[in-house]
């Protein structure tokens, strides 16, 4: 616990299996935010994000990144992250799906 809030993390113990205990808070300097409003897809969303300002934790971070959201079935959502400036490796795995709406979906996406 000392070390998690030392970081700047909070600390939450909980019950729920495979539940983190040591996490960013909301205003946290790390990571992404959304940059704009997201944009509905023909297969989901896609949201811009943007690195935040704190020095990095992991190193050599791309700024921005897209979020691309895809319902493939109602019980599947697929989502990928990808640089829109440079083209990098991704693994050749095709997976489609008959695509369904939000509203058939047995799970909810919340930005």
């Amino acid at each position: 616990r000392e070390a998690c809030e030392a970081r700047g993390c909070t600390w939450c113990s909980s019950d729920v299996p495979n539940a983190p205990w040591c996490f960013f808070p909301e205003n946290s300097p790390y990571g992404y935010a959304r940059s704009g409003n997201a944009q509905q897809t023909g297969k989901g969303w896609r949201v811009t994000l943007t690195k935040r300002q704190a020095l990095s934790l992991f190193g050599s971070d791309i700024s921005p990144i897209v979020l691309e959201v895809e319902f493939q079935t109602k019980d599947r959502l697929r989502f990928r992250l990808y640089d829109p400036n440079a083209q990098r490796f991704e693994v050749p795995l095709k997976i489609s799906g008959p695509g369904v709406t939000a509203e058939e979906a047995n799970y909810e996406v919340e930005f």
